[in-house]
């Protein structure tokens, strides 16, 4: 049994902006216009290829809705984001009251993907996360990204949610440690003897700049998706993450 996990946010945005028509009336007046039915249909679509050339049984859309959790721990959180194509909310809504489509208030899709992924219990078999995103990187499992299925260890997943707190995300606008790039975090990273607690190796990183400890989980709790562990099911409330 293999279930995919796909990123709804992303592939409802991709197909409506794909999708969008500009319509030049004269006198300087443009309007964007799109077929929401046409969007719905290029969804499902893509969802049916995706598990014919994937050999899924199934397959479970993630999607995000208003502010999270991250909106509130980080005021700069997503503000640089352009606007979503038209009709994005309609799609959205049909996905989830029409097709079953997984969302959860407060987190996002890539945080509902992260907990399905690593949940033992919630889906059966074999699951495999599809997005482009490099955020899910760190969750360990089975993700397909450029054409290609590949598996990340927990080690590696760990050392990819490492290296986003120290490098930030500057599509997300949280800006990581100062004057750490992705070269730069990688060699910090390497240094790590196996056995290390690497924890305070990220910490001494944002002293050096300048920074805190404080600021250093800010930019942790920023970055990881969320893993089953990283989520309260009773309360219905994300777990924000602490050093272990």
């Amino acid at each position: 049994m293999r279930t995919l996990l796909i990123d709804g946010d992303i592939l409802v945005v991709s197909t409506g902006a794909a999708l969008e028509v500009e319509t030049d009336w004269g006198d300087d007046e443009w309007t964007l216009t799109c077929d929401v039915n046409e969007v719905k249909a290029t969804v499902l679509s893509t969802i049916r290829r995706l598990e014919r050339d994937l050999d899924a049984d199934a397959s479970v859309i993630t999607l995000s809705k208003g502010t999270t959790f991250r909106h509130d721990l980080y005021a700069g959180y997503k503000k640089g984001r352009s606007r979503k194509p038209v009709g994005t909310n309609e799609v959205k809504r049909w996905l989830i009251e029409e097709h079953g489509a997984k969302y959860k208030p407060g987190i996002e899709a890539d945080d509902v993907m992260g907990i399905l992924a690593t949940n033992p219990r919630l889906i059966k078999g074999e699951k495999v996360i599809v997005s482009q995103d490099k955020d899910m990187l760190t969750i360990p499992g089975l993700i397909y990204r450029n054409g290609n299925i590949i598996e990340v260890s927990p080690r590696e997943a760990l050392h990819n949610f490492l290296k986003q707190t120290l490098t930030g995300d500057i599509t997300d606008g949280y800006p990581g440690c100062p004057g750490m790039g992705p070269v730069k975090a990688e060699k910090l990273l390497a240094a790590i003897q196996p056995g290390d607690l690497y924890w305070p190796h990220i910490v001494a990183a944002y002293e050096k700049a300048g920074l805190t400890a404080d600021d250093a989980l800010l930019q942790a709790r920023l970055a990881r998706i969320l893993h089953n562990d990283d989520y309260d099911h009773a309360k219905k409330e994300p777990i924000l993450w602490t050093p272990r």
